[in-house]
């Protein structure tokens, strides 16, 4: 019998991570390993009992409780990466790789690297044809990045794993994007500049409003930078059952702020805008157009095209 490729793609095989689901919605991540067990809620189910079902299959605890199977989604899988540091949650990377505009075949650099929870994420978006350079501090936290990798994203050979002090220089020249996930990045705007290309993204990504000013008054100051912009995202999920439709009570709110900056060329730089100064250079002209919708939304409806 011929098997389709995505029907073969949606089979479980040795060695898969998998995310059982039960009634609750209630997640668990492990790993499928031939001959192995599965254990949790007090029982066990025998790895081999799943291994060779295809994706969304239901299996049974020994106390008859139903449970979905599935290959993780990145979003399921970081809130259940082990770590020791903080990893940075779905709702902040995707707007990393967004707005710092991170691509396929891109020449990236990390500064900051947890559990591997953005590395993932980073692997992912460069694809093949990129390249990624991570550089982590501390050895213990290099290392369950790198198990983590290497466990549930697989051979990563586009990925470069540096232990060490990126204070002390980045060796990478001419990348696209630098990210940093650094209690104090204003301080390592020098190398920042020495490594990250002219029209390159930086992107920042700190916990606490005086670290965002710090960050942002360091960029304007280095003079190197432009194009700078603040945001943070939270995240509000939806209770939806039967005729009961409502936000549920706890949300993912702060985690952090993240800050993007463009890269000046060199023998540019760009005077800073001082907002309350008294000249009457910062009025706006009486005859200036309408300003665009900052908001994002659609235009009012009922005008005539232009």
């Amino acid at each position: 019998m011929t098997v389709a490729l995505g029907e073969a793609t949606a089979i479980l095989r040795d060695q898969d991570p998998i995310v059982l689901i039960d009634r609750k919605e209630r997640t668990y991540l492990r790993t499928l390993r031939r001959g192995g067990r599965l254990s949790l809620r007090g029982g066990h189910i025998p790895c081999d009992d799943v291994i060779g079902l295809p994706e969304g299959s239901i299996v049974e605890t020994p106390r008859g409780e139903p449970l979905l199977v599935l290959r993780p989604t990145y979003a399921q899988l970081i809130p259940n990466l082990p770590r020791r540091a903080q990893p940075i949650y779905p709702k902040d990377v995707g707007p990393i790789l967004l707005w710092g505009d991170i691509g396929p075949g891109m020449r990236v650099v990390e500064v900051g690297i947890g559990p591997g929870a953005l590395t993932m994420a980073l692997l992912r978006a460069v694809g093949p044809g990129g390249q990624l350079t991570s550089y982590e501090v501390r050895e213990d936290f290099a290392t369950i990045a790198r198990e983590n990798v290497e466990r549930y994203l697989g051979p990563s050979p586009q990925w470069t794993l540096r232990v060490g002090d990126a204070f002390a220089g980045i060796a990478e020249r001419d990348v696209d994007r630098i990210v940093i996930d650094l209690a104090e990045p204003w301080r390592l705007l020098d190398r920042v500049a020495e490594a990250l290309r002219p029209g390159g993204v930086l992107t920042g990504f700190i916990p606490t409003a005086l670290q965002v000013k710090e960050l942002v008054d360091g960029l304007r100051r280095h003079g190197g930078f432009a194009a700078i912009e603040t945001l943070e995202t939270m995240l509000r999920g939806w209770h939806v059952r039967d005729r009961s439709v409502r936000p549920e009570h706890r949300m993912v709110a702060h985690t952090g702020f993240l800050v993007f900056a463009r890269r000046l060329a060199p023998g540019s730089a760009l005077t800073p805008y001082t907002p309350y100064s008294s000249g009457e250079e910062d009025a706006a002209p009486t005859d200036a157009p309408p300003a665009p919708d900052d908001e994002g939304g659609d235009p009012p409806e009922g005008l005539a095209d232009d």
